[in-house]
């Protein structure tokens, strides 16, 4: 099923909780950014506890820009119920396979490898059999609001594309999420190329009518 993802990457709980009321009725689905600055610079607001007292039937994933994953996924597990999926990024110096098994075996989650746009896929080659999700970024991770592609860092548009139809025929199976600077015209070349999830941010919660605008980007979402 292909689907569009609201991104949240927030400051405060009060912006959290907005965002979630305007999009909860309209998705199945919520990505949830963590930043702390050990990573990559910026950080953001993912309070556990708080975010579990929030009622929602909304699915939520960890998209974890962070150097050690772990202790954040562990009390995302205990407090969050519909907390479901762990995405953790190969570019930190941790390896992968042990994180990414740990979260699948001993935490019972999903677990997802993201990839920034100047890391090439056979990166995540010795994990890529063993997780549920590939998120290839398609901006270089830590702000919102960024034009999709990333020359400065080795990812044009094309390459992009090119990274989604190489994972495709690596594994047919594997489910394909694409995060950053994501806008309707881009829709439909992500899809033909493999994606099954569009992470989008700005391009909801920026619009004058979030909550419409994710209604609309679901309608043409679901004719392609």
């Amino acid at each position: 099923m292909i689907e569009i993802v609201p991104a949240f990457l927030v400051e405060s709980e009060r912006e959290f909780e907005k965002n979630l009321r305007l999009v909860e009725g309209a998705c199945r689905l919520i990505q949830i950014d963590v930043l702390d600055g050990s990573l990559f610079p910026n950080t953001c607001w993912f309070d556990a506890e708080r975010i579990g007292n929030l009622k929602t039937n909304v699915e939520m994933e960890l998209h974890l820009m962070v150097e050690n994953p772990i202790p954040i996924v562990e009390a995302w597990k205990k407090y969050v119920p519909t907390f479901t999926r762990a995405i953790v990024h190969t570019e930190m110096h941790r390896p992968s396979g042990v994180v990414t098994g740990y979260i699948r075996d001993d935490l019972k989650l999903e677990v997802g490898i993201a990839l920034n746009p100047e890391s090439p896929l056979c990166e995540v080659e010795e994990v890529l059999h063993a997780v549920n999700q590939l998120t290839i970024m398609s901006v270089h991770p830590g702000l919102q609001g960024q034009t999709f592609g990333d020359p400065q860092h080795g990812g044009d548009i094309e390459s992009v594309l090119e990274k989604i139809r190489a994972a495709r025929a690596h594994r047919k199976d594997l489910v394909i999420e694409v995060d950053g600077g994501i806008t309707q015209d881009l829709f439909e070349p992500l899809v033909r190329a493999g994606a099954d999830r569009l992470c989008v941010g700005s391009s909801i919660f920026k619009s004058d009518d979030p909550t419409e605008t994710l209604k609309t980007f679901n309608k043409i979402i679901s004719t392609l």
